[in-house]
């Protein structure tokens, strides 16, 4: 049996893989050993290629920008270059590459070349960009299906919303008409006042219903048709709501603080107002009654996002019902007056416009809403 030495069995070893192009280079990345596999991949002879540039092996354009040079740079400063990346045959025709360049040295740490191997990943990626694909289209279709059952929801909201105004509003003129014929026939004692009282009640809860369902509807037509690129004042935005919630009928006195850092955001004005509306007027309604209000407004670059920060200490929300938070229709206290749809509105605003909203919350201590606007400043 033949005897080799352990370089020949080397050669051997390389010479016969030949799903994977290996090859060496000097230091200056000129080929100095090419085996059968690299011979069957990029079409060049061990006699064609030897004492080339081993960047012929690229795209031209890869070229062009010194990339080759730049590989085996990395692969000096980290021991190591890995990349999937187009590479050239000799036909010129380009496949996609698992590449591996490898730095070699010497004993005494002396730099002698590199090695490079490359396999042929083209069917791979061809099967990934497929499943890619397929992936898309079907993200696309089922963002297409969303889309229309949205509108089809939005459509029938406002048309249900519509259709309901006219009825609700002939009851309550019924209603009224009902409350004169009781009155001047003397049949209006304190049980049918009561009842009628409470059927008034009663439409006007339906009332609002309505309004709301129909403000969920305007919300979301709004976003698709009129995106707002308005700068707005903060500040001149919160002393307006202000005013509003010092009517008298509204009035709940509280302290509040405010910080404006940030003075300006590019956001729907009267998005923003019904934001902070929300959020304010919360504060005021569930007030602790054992102690004084104290609401702190602030505003604040939170890159990429303008923070708006509203804090109370007032009656908290447990931790079971923040999970429920922003639902349509949910309330966590019945002493006070409200639909439930409020922070939900806040919610779908803030979603159509790529922010977010977060809560912090603890009952007996307070609630802290901070919300997220996307800085498009």
């Amino acid at each position: 049996m033949a005897l080799y030495s352990q370089e020949k069995l080397n050669t051997l070893f390389i010479n016969q893989i030949k799903n994977y192009a290996i090859f060496a280079m000097d230091t200056r990345g000129i080929i100095t050993s090419w085996n059968k596999g690299a011979e069957r991949l990029k079409g060049y002879t061990e006699n064609e290629i030897v004492g080339q540039y081993y960047g012929v092996l690229s795209p031209d354009e890869y070229q062009q920008a010194g990339l080759p040079e730049r590989e085996m740079k990395i692969a000096l400063e980290q021991g190591v270059y890995e990349a999937e990346d187009w590479r050239k045959r000799k036909d010129g025709a380009l496949f996609w590459a698992d590449l591996m360049l490898t730095p070699i040295f010497d004993e005494a740490g002396q730099h002698l070349g590199f090695t490079k191997i490359t396999g042929d990943i083209t069917k791979q990626k061809e099967l990934q960009d497929k499943l890619a694909e397929r992936q898309q289209s079907a993200l696309e279709h089922t963002n297409t299906e969303l889309k229309k059952i949205n509108f089809d929801l939005d459509n029938f909201v406002y048309t249900a919303s519509h259709n309901l105004r006219s009825p609700i509003t002939n009851i309550e003129g019924l209603m009224d008409l009902l409350q004169e014929e009781l009155q001047e026939s003397g049949c209006l004692n304190n049980t049918v006042n009561e009842i009628v009282k409470r059927v008034n009640s009663s439409i006007n809860r339906f009332k609002h219903t309505i309004a709301d369902l129909t403000e969920i509807s305007r919300l979301q037509k709004d976003y698709i048709e009129n995106p707002s690129d308005e700068y707005l004042d903060i500040k001149e935005v919160y002393e307006d709501i202000i005013v509003d919630l010092e009517d008298p009928v509204k009035r709940k006195v509280c302290f509040i603080q405010t910080d404006f850092q940030v003075h300006e955001l590019k956001f729907s004005k009267k998005n923003f107002r019904s934001i902070l509306y929300n959020l304010i007027s919360n504060s005021i309604k569930y007030q602790d009654p054992e102690r004084s209000c104290i609401i702190k407004i602030s505003t604040r670059l939170q890159e990429p996002y303008v923070l708006l920060r509203v804090q109370d200490n007032g009656l908290g929300i447990s931790q079971h019902h923040q999970q429920q938070l922003y639902s349509m229709f949910k309330r966590f206290h019945d002493h006070v007056e409200g639909s439930g749809i409020g922070l939900y509105m806040v919610k779908r605003i803030l979603d159509n416009a790529g922010g977010k909203i977060e809560v912090e919350s603890k009952e007996g201590e307070g609630t802290v809403f901070k919300v997220y606007f996307n800085d498009s400043m």
